[in-house]
């Protein structure tokens, strides 16, 4: 079933899943390259990826590199139950898309039928709670390594990579770091084994330090 990653059905009979799955609206498809989601133009619903992956980055000039959405992950959280009328970021398809929105009527009407569900949308609440904390915790770093490193973890996907942006001198802007102390942190964490290099991007190695 191609719905059986989602968060929401976590834990739910199949009989149950069944019936929630008649709920969901049809899915809306992305080709490679196109916008999902702007600070303007945005539905005000979760999207859930079902096939392909899409990425997300900061509204402002640096255009920062947020987050990689795979199979099975959402995004759009922001958009429900009170959000604003602009975006957080823009969303944008890294491939072929196959997406499914859901609205605040239609998980109202979930939430009310299977109160399971609510209880997984608000554990996922608190969890990306929990990943905003780990972000912030990039601005009190006091070495620029660790700076680097706590920045990769917070953007590192489901395997453990992480890609920095193609813009150095704006990457090294947003992190508070001269572009020179950033090349210096970059090689300090290959050559202590917390991060690998594979292609352009960098995997994120647990290690003692960072425990």
């Amino acid at each position: 079933m191609k719905y059986q990653n989602l968060f929401l059905l976590k834990g739910l009979e199949l009989c149950d899943i069944d019936q929630i799955v008649k709920l969901f609206p049809p899915s809306n498809n992305f080709k490679k390259g196109e916008t999902i989601y702007s600070d303007k133009v945005f539905n005000n619903a979760i999207g859930f990826i079902i096939k392909g992956k899409a990425f997300a980055v900061s509204n402002n000039q640096n255009k920062i590199m947020l987050q990689t959405f795979e199979q099975g992950m959402c995004f759009g959280a922001a958009a429900l139950f009170g959000g604003k009328d602009t975006y957080v970021s823009t969303i944008t398809a890294k491939s072929d898309c196959e997406i499914l929105f859901l609205n605040e009527q239609t998980l109202k009407q979930i939430f009310e039928k299977y109160p399971k569900t609510a209880l997984n949308y608000i554990t996922f609440l608190s969890d990306k709670v929990r990943l905003l904390n780990n972000k912030l915790c990039v601005i009190s770093c006091s070495a620029a390594e660790d700076t680097l490193y706590t920045y990769f973890s917070s953007v590192a996907d489901s395997e453990g990579f992480a890609q920095i942006p193609q813009n150095m001198t704006r990457f090294a802007k947003t992190l508070g770091l001269s572009r020179a102390t950033l090349y210096r942190a970059l090689d300090i964490l290959l050559q202590n084994g917390s991060i690998l290099k594979e292609n352009n991007k960098f995997k994120v190695i647990k290690n003692e330090k960072t425990n």
